[in-house]
């Protein structure tokens, strides 16, 4: 009976239950707004990869509360992943980079690659991905070097503050505990 009421309490958690309500709320708002503006006009395609990027976000998120050692790596984690979450769907939406269609945004793309790959390769340790998201950061300012280097447009203050979030997740990621840490035999 307790197994039960302790699997209760974790489905029906304040947090969980008002974090899928932002998924479903932000995935409600265009569909409320089409009723009565012809400027938000979202096909079923958009809802389709919206609600994939906003459940996966979702998903991940559950998996860094579930899985962090501590406030900062769940943090560190959530930050990860809501920062990738951004850059995408501001990516898809108007794009970074002048419109939507301009095939340099295609470049932010591999930044969200970089931290999947990264996150890979780290093992989903803190302490390596502190790393991977240090590169993160220097692979988002050079992005706005090449920008400015080949009179593609300006986006300093996205990238800017695209390079700030990543070094936040990094500094918070720096200082948690690994996820499966060695257990010292007893003397």
């Amino acid at each position: 009976m307790l197994a039960l009421n302790n699997k209760l309490l974790l489905c029906c958690h304040p947090w969980r239950l008002a974090g899928w309500g932002c998924v479903l709320s932000v995935l409600l708002i265009p569909l409320v707004a089409m009723q009565f503006t012809t400027e938000v006009q979202w096909t079923g395609g958009d809802f389709l990869v919206a609600a994939i990027l906003l459940c996966s976000t979702g998903l991940c998120i559950e998996l860094a509360v579930k899985y962090g050692r501590n406030g900062a790596a769940r943090a560190g984690w959530a930050l990860v992943v809501l920062t990738s979450l951004l850059m995408t769907w501001l990516n898809l939406a108007v794009g970074i980079i002048g419109s939507e269609n301009n095939p340099l945004n295609q470049i932010y793309f591999l930044v969200v690659v970089l931290v999947v790959l990264g996150s890979l390769w780290a093992r989903f340790q803190p302490q390596a991905m502190s790393r991977v998201l240090w590169l993160t950061a220097a692979a988002q300012i050079g992005i706005e070097l090449l920008i400015q280097l080949t009179d593609s447009g300006a986006a300093p203050v996205l990238n800017t503050a695209f390079a700030l979030l990543w070094l936040l997740a990094a500094a918070l990621l720096r200082h948690s505990p690994a996820l499966s840490s060695a257990v010292k035999p007893e003397a």
